[in-house]
């Protein structure tokens, strides 16, 4: 019987390695080992070989999901050399793409402060933005996710010219004002899910940018860039801000998060923008 709860908590973690599954299988190892079956094979294997490889995989995706770099280069040199880094070569690939990924995201916001990145949504950007009849599907893609962070839905954005309606340069709600006005602790930890799987793929509950940052250069006459690096900062700083929140009251950040869909999305937005929803409501 114990070693049948041993076989369902390896399983269970080979299906996902949250802190939640290792616990489970600490403790069919300490049951295991409290019976005087410690020196079955079943649990030494558990015991020896899969507890470090499940606890080491969940430090690596807890590291992404931080995008924490000096977590990440830890995990890297935990694993170096050592039988763990073979096991975990999805993982060890994984680091090094999302190592590369911020270094970039941070260049290109160091890039734009340096030339004053508002300069750069002027009234001759966004109206060279909204000459397009029809964008590039990139460009829309970024737009819509920016959009989204400012309030609006996915039904809405689906027409182009809804979007160009939303980038106005001029007067008390253009874009300008919203991005000046955009309070990253005000937004659905729901909304922020569904921005960031909007620029990036998901795969095992762990975003990796597909984006190529020199691709979207060449978008859009460079407007896009300056909308990417927005929204994916914007979205950055909102989950750092909503995983401290929930850290304090106890909450998991491991816990899941799905990603508002557009029946969601009309039901936290009602009929006012996303920044305006009370902070109490983030969770």
């Amino acid at each position: 019987m114990t070693l049948d709860l041993l076989k369902e908590a390896v399983l269970a973690n080979r299906a996902k390695s949250g802190e939640a599954e290792i616990r489970h299988l600490q403790n069919a190892i300490y049951l295991c080992e409290d019976e005087g079956i410690g020196d079955d094979p079943m649990v030494v294997e558990a015991r020896d070989f899969y507890l470090p490889r499940f606890t080491a995989r969940n430090r690596f995706l807890e590291s992404f999901r931080r995008e924490d770099r000096q977590m990440i280069r830890a995990c890297l040199e935990e694993v170096e050399g050592t039988p763990l880094e073979q096991f975990l070569h999805v993982e060890v690939r994984q680091a090094a793409v999302v190592l590369d990924y911020l270094e970039k995201v941070d260049a290109l916001q160091r890039q734009n402060q340096r030339k004053n990145s508002q300069m750069v949504l002027s009234g001759k950007a966004l109206s060279e933005l909204r000459s397009y009849r029809k964008p590039p599907p990139l460009l829309l893609r970024i737009v819509k996710a920016t959009l989204l962070l400012l309030g609006e839905i996915e039904d809405k954005t689906d027409d182009w010219k809804y979007c160009q309606k939303m980038c106005t340069p001029t007067g008390p709600n253009s874009l300008n004002r919203r991005l000046a006005d955009f309070e990253p602790e005000n937004v659905h930890v729901e909304i922020v899910a569904r921005v960031r799987e909007m620029l990036s793929k998901s795969r095992d509950g762990v975003a990796h940018p597909d984006i190529d940052i020199e691709t979207v250069e060449k978008v859009g006459a460079g407007t896009a860039l300056v909308f990417y690096v927005w929204a994916m900062t914007a979205a950055k700083r909102s989950s750092e801000i909503q995983r401290t929140n929930r850290e304090k009251r106890g909450f998991s950040y491991e816990d899941v998060i799905r990603p508002a869909n557009r029946r969601r999305q009309r039901e936290l937005m009602t009929s006012q923008s996303v920044t305006a929803i009370p902070s109490h409501r983030i969770y």
